[in-house]
């Protein structure tokens, strides 16, 4: 995953309203949005090669995602997978922050990453970064490849929107409507200006392409749009766009839950 956006506790029906897109080679092995068959506890995509996910939820309530830190010069060869960090936290009874505080003690055996990871109560986040646990308060967030609000444009671009969907929201609510503009907001294809891009390592031509809140490039783009909405019932609506690589619309999947505390 390289770009989550989400509003926690900003919208009187949803505890989480979370968009997302992950980017990655498209020619590593992925299973779309689905219950897993060996771990039916949880809901998530899967990456085949590695066997972890970039997010996912269990049907006690407990959720957790991923994006990774951009760094070439940190990369470790003999990592552990990042992505085992979703399925571990899903499959444990550990508190978020005292999972959180067992992570920070290993974060040297992984490449760079943000962690979500909450309950039916809270919501943490840490990143490898300067590796500090945040209790993530109310409000409109978004983290991309680096920590939680880093002010990248395309971290702006979906902070705004996901602000304006949730205000244009009444009691009324149209679930496919915001599910839409959702969307549609991580299709944004805009290029942020060269005095605007980050310096990650990975030079100037790479900095633009990745720039985009909804990447495109040969062999490596956003493969999949998740939308989170859970209310405070308890009721959660999990869906996901997968793409191809020319960006074209490839499958839809919606998984409705309701947690049992």
């Amino acid at each position: 995953m390289c770009l989550i956006a989400f509003g926690y506790r900003v919208h009187k029906k949803y505890r989480l309203i979370l968009s997302a897109n992950r980017d990655e080679f498209f020619n590593r092995p992925t299973a779309p949005l689905n219950v897993w068959e060996d771990e039916p506890q949880i809901i998530g995509g899967r990456d085949l090669q590695q066997g972890g996910t970039w997010m996912g939820f269990n049907r006690k309530g407990r959720f957790a995602a991923l994006t990774n830190v951009r760094n070439p010069a940190s990369m470790k060869p003999n990592a552990r997978s990042r992505g085992e960090l979703i399925p571990s936290f899903l499959l444990s009874d550990e508190e978020p922050i005292s999972y959180l505080k067992t992570i920070k003690n290993r974060i040297g055996d992984y490449n760079g990453f943000n962690l979500l990871v909450g309950d039916l109560n809270n919501l943490f986040f840490i990143s490898s970064t300067d590796q500090k646990i945040i209790k993530v308060e109310e409000g409109v967030h978004a983290v991309s490849n680096h920590t939680l609000n880093t002010p990248w444009i395309k971290v702006k671009i979906v902070k705004e929107g996901l602000k304006k969907i949730v205000e244009s929201q009444t009691d009324s609510l149209n679930i496919s409507h915001m599910e839409s503009n959702l969307y549609a907001m991580m299709k944004n294809n805009i290029i942020a200006p060269d005095e605007a891009l980050p310096n990650t390592g990975v030079g100037i031509e790479l900095e633009r392409k990745l720039s985009p809140v909804f990447v495109s490039m040969k062999g490596y783009g956003t493969r999949s749009t998740s939308v989170v909405l859970w209310d405070i019932e308890g009721n959660l609506t999990f869906s996901e766009i997968t793409w191809s690589e020319n960006g074209n619309r490839q499958g839809y999947k919606k998984i409705l839950v309701a947690i049992k505390e």
